[in-house]
């Protein structure tokens, strides 16, 4: 009898037992449901994000390649420029830099004169007779006044004429 009390609460004890395992065994069995999903969803999002490096390497790839044929058309425009320099350079027996500046100095000049030119009428007009103001103090100060026009400095100017 003692034994069959034991048998019956010890087959009790392994009842709940079995219970408790089935229990936490279908907690599990949901998790490993759940995680399974979330593999899924990460598995297409990782699809997804390989298809994308994909499309992103073909652009790099397309642009590495414009790249080169841009630099290479530039590279050829600079050397036609240096060319036409060249040329230039040999018809013109100076630098293209420097007949710039005989320009720059020529239009400087020219423009000087015509204020020269237009002060002596002014002031022409509004003495008649002899005027007191002798040339030097009007060239002075048209060359001072057109200094702050023009950049560059007058010892620049007149040591290229």
């Amino acid at each position: 009898m003692i034994l069959e009390i034991l048998l019956v609460d010890r087959e009790k004890k392994l009842e709940k037992r079995v219970k408790t395992i089935e229990a936490d065994n279908s907690s599990l069995l949901q998790r490993v449901e759940s995680d399974q999903v979330e593999i899924d969803i990460l598995k297409v999002r990782i699809t997804e994000l390989e298809e994308e490096k994909a499309r992103r390497d073909e652009q790099n790839k397309y642009f590495k390649l414009k790249n080169k044929e841009l630099e290479a058309a530039n590279a050829r425009k600079e050397h036609e420029i240096y060319m036409m320099n060249k040329v230039l350079e040999i018809l013109l027996g100076k630098s293209v830099e420097q007949r710039f500046e005989e320009i720059e100095v020529e239009e400087v000049r020219a423009r000087r004169q015509t204020e020269i030119d237009a002060e002596m009428k002014n002031k022409g007009k509004g003495i008649e007779g002899v005027s007191d103001v002798s040339e030097r103090e009007i060239v002075t100060s048209t060359v001072s006044e057109s200094l702050v026009q023009n950049p560059h400095p007058i010892s620049a100017v007149s040591g290229r004429c």
